[in-house]
């Protein structure tokens, strides 16, 4: 989104106002208030995890996988896809926990820069942090499902092996 405001002497643009508002609507559509208080502790968590990479991945270059943003991307999306199970929910927390982060770069960084909540690189991170979330997540789906059938047609062959012949 091009589209951008100066609110404050701070530059919102409108992917921003977007993910806002998608992820508090998400929030009051939650039937119970331990899924919101869930959802606002993930996106908490998933945005000073967010914060923590920015801030120090140049530090340990040895962490890096192909490059920042995919490390930083895959170890959010891991996290959001580790911890909440619906894809809805996924976005939502995904969302607000990015722009809390965001919006703790942008205050560390106040003296250098200009506020900025928004920009194309954060729509970006976005676009791949979602993708890692939700392809980690059918990838976890898809691990648990293997393992139940194995264990299934185990517990099944050791059934079938311990019932007596009838002759």
């Amino acid at each position: 989104m091009r589209w951008s405001t100066d609110w404050g002497g701070i530059r919102v643009y409108g992917c921003t106002l977007l993910l806002l508002a998608v992820s508090l609507g998400v929030m009051v559509r939650t039937p119970s208030f331990l899924y919101r208080f869930h959802l606002l502790s993930i996106a908490l968590l998933l945005g000073s995890v967010y914060f923590f990479l920015r801030e120090t991945l140049h530090l340990m270059p040895a962490v890096i996988w192909f490059s920042s943003e995919w490390t930083i991307a895959a170890s959010v999306g891991f996290l959001a896809a580790a911890l909440l199970r619906w894809p809805l929910l996924q976005i939502a927390g995904l969302s607000l926990g990015l722009l809390i982060g965001d919006v703790m770069l942008a205050c560390a960084h106040r003296e250098q820069m200009g506020m900025t909540l928004g920009q194309a690189e954060f729509q970006d991170a976005w676009w791949l942090t979602a993708f890692a979330a939700r392809g980690c997540s059918l990838l976890l789906e898809g691990m648990v499902a293997g393992t139940k059938r194995a264990f299934k047609r185990a517990r099944q062959r050791i059934r079938a092996d311990s019932e007596p012949e009838n002759d």
